[in-house]
């Protein structure tokens, strides 16, 4: 004899029985064993329910061998399935118009859980984009809220390894089966996520990635959440369709304004007009969603001090780099900005080195994971998080004079050629 649990494992097999269509069958049959008993013929009485969906049910109501190989191969990854019949089924998701009837978890899901953000947008994010989305993850995961997202390339990840740097929770949603991780290039991302939280799917353990399953997972995305915060989106971006999950779910819809001219910004500043909360910083999700009582504080140590000798800037590149600067380095990194991306010769010029010099210095400073190429041999920081025990003023403080007196600023004018079309010097968002 099947338990409710199992019943539901198997509906979920089923293409197309959610928990609207299950809804409809209960209304019939009034109890899942009395549906499990049903005949194709009886189930093709439910309303909206053909010849075809009818058959398919009454067969996968009845293959139970079926939900033995799901089990199995669910237990051989490590994955948990959880059911609306199940406590660890999460709370606020079973308010939502169409909650999953399973959802397969890698990892664990906690009562912390309950206060959650969702961080989502472009997969064609601009630094500006990525940066402000690994941010708000990271700081919103520092305060003990949980930061939700979908994995995908682009906004997601950047939101998934800001809430991993702070060594805070975060839950990835996919759009496939737990046997196909999607993208394959966040592998290695999605184990982290496993280990600071979980990556949970609706669908079953061996179903691949489909274009039309990203915007049914997007419901669950704000439906685990409070709010939802968008971080770039074009006007027809998927991370709108959350957006408007979250509206429909009674959440909070928040939106991170960019450039005027960024195609990315033009579904953001849509949502700005029509009523999203503006978020320059995370304090403004917090006084929203009214939870700063709720959160963790930003745990500090007031006893941290540079070394002697040494200033705080300079002090502040060497706590992040896995071992101290030497000399040229720090000269180097001095004159590579945080927030504009910045040409090579640029750089040499102003930290006073030759172009090859630079080269292999700003080799060393990526190893180091201190700064990022980019297209065009232009470079930026990468943020540089404090870690969780120190004061998080550190992270965003602004270069002293001590620091700005490394870069001797340069009249780009007075430069020789890059060979470099006209225009391009001037960076895009």
């Amino acid at each position: 004899m099947l338990t409710n649990r199992e019943r539901l494992i198997l509906l979920n097999l089923v293409a197309d029985v959610g928990s609207t269509r299950l809804r409809k069958l209960l209304d019939t049959f009034e109890t899942l064993e009395r549906l499990f008993k049903a005949t194709a013929n009886e189930i093709q009485q439910v309303e909206r329910i053909g010849p075809v969906a009818a058959e398919r049910i009454a067969t996968g109501c009845r293959n139970e061998r079926a939900l033995a190989q799901e089990l199995a191969r669910a237990k051989a990854r490590g994955v948990t399935v959880v059911t609306l019949e199940d406590a660890e089924y999460p709370q606020q998701l079973k308010t939502i118009h169409d909650p999953p009837l399973v959802l397969y978890v890698q990892g664990t899901l906690t009562a912390e859980d309950t206060v959650s953000v969702a961080i989502v947008g472009t997969r064609r994010a601009s630094f500006y984009g990525l940066r402000s989305a690994e941010q708000l993850g990271y700081d919103l995961a520092l305060r003990g809220i949980t930061v939700v997202s979908g994995l995908a390339l682009g906004v997601d990840g950047a939101a998934h390894r800001g809430a991993v740097k702070a060594k805070g929770r975060t839950l990835a949603i996919l759009g496939s089966g737990l046997d196909h991780l999607y993208p394959p290039a966040h592998q290695e991302l999605a184990q982290e996520i496993a280990q600071h939280g979980a990556l949970i799917s609706e669908f079953p353990m061996a179903t691949t990635p489909e274009p039309y399953h990203f915007p049914r997972r997007n419901r669950i995305i704000s439906g685990l959440s409070l709010g939802v915060v968008v971080v770039e989106a074009a006007q027809r971006s998927g991370a709108l369709i959350t957006a408007d999950f979250a509206l429909e779910q009674g959440r909070e819809v928040f939106a991170v304004p960019g450039p005027m001219e960024a195609i990315t910004s033009q579904g953001t500043h849509q949502l700005l007009k029509q009523g999203a909360r503006l978020v320059t910083s995370v304090e403004d999700i917090l006084e929203e969603l009214h939870v700063s009582g709720r959160v963790l504080p930003l745990r500090c140590s007031r006893s941290w001090a540079p070394p002697p000798g040494v200033d705080p800037p300079t002090a502040r590149i060497i706590s992040a780099a896995p071992a101290q600067l030497l000399e040229q380095e720090q000269r180097v990194f001095a004159c590579v900005s945080e927030e504009q991306p910045r040409y090579i010769d640029v750089i040499a010029a102003e930290s006073e080195v030759t172009v090859s010099e630079a080269s292999v210095l700003l080799l060393q400073l990526e190893l180091k994971h201190l700064v990022q190429q980019l297209p065009g041999k232009q470079f930026v920081r990468k943020p540089l998080h404090p870690p969780p025990q120190e004061t998080p003023a550190l992270a965003g403080e602004e270069c002293d004079s001590a620091a700005s007196a490394r870069c001797r600023p340069v009249d780009r004018s007075r430069m020789a050629p890059t060979g470099l079309p006209e225009g391009l010097h001037q960076v895009g968002s």
